[in-house]
């Protein structure tokens, strides 16, 4: 990716590429936590001073860091859609979205795979229990509360309840956070236009930052606690930081008077220029011990600071071909949402299949890794190639 090209262009064909390695990274990360731990015991390790106990130690922290390729989702989400709009009205300047149009098309783009990963994972579930365990015994629980947990998944409403929240498949809670927040990017790109970008920006930031205070501060226990990290307003920040590179990007293509608040350059330096990767680098590593500190006033800031250090990093070194196999990571994430919707059913079938065939666990969590990718991304295709011979319009 050479330097001559401009923002929005190197940007956009460094998305691809950072999906790819995101959903991997996740798969990763769900894996281990199924089958070691989420917190990988460093200190055990330290005290140990063997070679091989420190190296896999090492290994296990990088992949503990895997949930942090939701914020990568988050922001090209964000970037995706506004470019989209863009190239609609934002260069005339015309800010209108059609509301029922636009949310007629993400209704359609995210929930028939959504449903069908749903009857994969109850066909499995009938199959051996062991495959879908999530959900706290929901299936013993009887009928109505088998078919409340249904209804609270298929309508992504189980992110406010509890009980289901974990049921058939323990990562679909992005899904409905995704939804939230398809739910309000029509009224900020109007607030945007309203405020300036940059303030959009800034006071995004704010109501993340003081809803995920109250959110630390009040009484709530650790269950309803993890609920609340996982609406919309947690997150705002991250997602409309995608928004604000996008809007950034595109006006160096395509100057207009009317846009307000995007004169600042600060974000593109952060993205494109190689002296700043060391402040990138602080960003996520300081996002990443906020969020495993004990202290649990610092998830105030976890996820901006990762979100910003994460993305901005990748991006710039994306340019430089840092991230080898950018093909095929590039091909993993056009098929990424398949692969994050049945990753942690299909790991489930594939982990003790494959003891015989590997015993040894890094060499299997490998190929498990590999082969939920593979799947995953040949059930997305499946489904795709399905709809198009039994349906004719086409949802863009």
């Amino acid at each position: 990716m050479g330097h001559a090209q401009n923002p929005y262009t190197a940007i956009s064909r460094s998305l691809p590429i950072l999906r790819g390695w995101a959903i991997v990274w996740i798969v990763m990360y769900h894996l281990l936590g199924n089958t070691k731990d989420y917190r990988p015991d460093i200190m055990l390790s330290l005290s140990q001073g063997r070679v091989k106990a420190l190296s896999e130690s090492a290994l296990e922290l990088f992949i503990a860091a895997g949930d942090t390729g939701v914020s990568i989702f988050l922001i090209i989400s964000g970037f995706g859609l506004t470019a989209s709009w863009w190239k609609h009205h934002g260069r005339q300047g015309i800010g209108t979205i059609s509301l029922l149009e636009f949310w007629r098309k993400r209704v359609f783009r995210i929930f028939p795979l959504f449903w069908t990963s749903i009857a994969l994972a109850t066909v499995l579930y009938l199959i051996h229990p062991a495959w879908a365990p999530f959900g706290g015994g929901i299936w013993e629980q009887g009928s109505m509360a088998v078919l409340g947990a249904f209804l609270a998944t298929i309508t992504t409403v189980r992110n406010l309840m509890p009980d289901y929240y974990y049921f058939l498949n323990g990562a679909w809670w992005y899904v409905g956070l995704a939804l939230q927040l398809y739910l309000i990017f029509p009224g900020l790109i109007g607030l945007g236009q309203r405020w300036g970008w940059s303030t959009l920006l800034m006071r995004s930031l704010g109501v993340s930052l003081i809803y995920r205070g109250i959110c630390v501060l009040a009484p709530l226990d650790n269950v309803w606690r993890s609920l609340a990290f996982d609406l919309f307003p947690a997150r705002l920040f991250e997602f409309t930081l995608g928004i604000y590179i996008a809007i950034s990007a595109l006006q160096s293509v395509d100057e207009a008077p009317w846009k307000r608040g995007v004169g600042d350059r600060g974000l593109m330096a952060l993205l494109f220029q190689p002296r700043f990767l060391g402040i990138n680098l602080f960003c996520f590593l300081a996002g990443l011990a906020c969020k495993w500190s004990d202290y649990g006033i610092l998830r105030i800031l976890d996820d901006g600071l990762i979100a910003l250090g994460l993305f901005c990093g990748l991006v710039c070194l994306s340019q430089f071909k840092l991230l080898s196999l950018g093909s095929l990571a590039k091909v993993t994430g056009q098929y990424s949402y398949g692969i994050y919707l049945t990753h942690m059913n299909i790991y489930l079938v594939l982990w003790p299949l494959t003891v015989d065939l590997l015993p040894s666990y890094w060499p299997r969590f490998l190929l498990v890794t590999l082969l939920c990718c593979v799947i995953g991304a040949g059930f997305e295709v499946g489904y795709g190639w399905l709809q198009g011979h039994l349906s004719t319009p086409e949802v863009a």
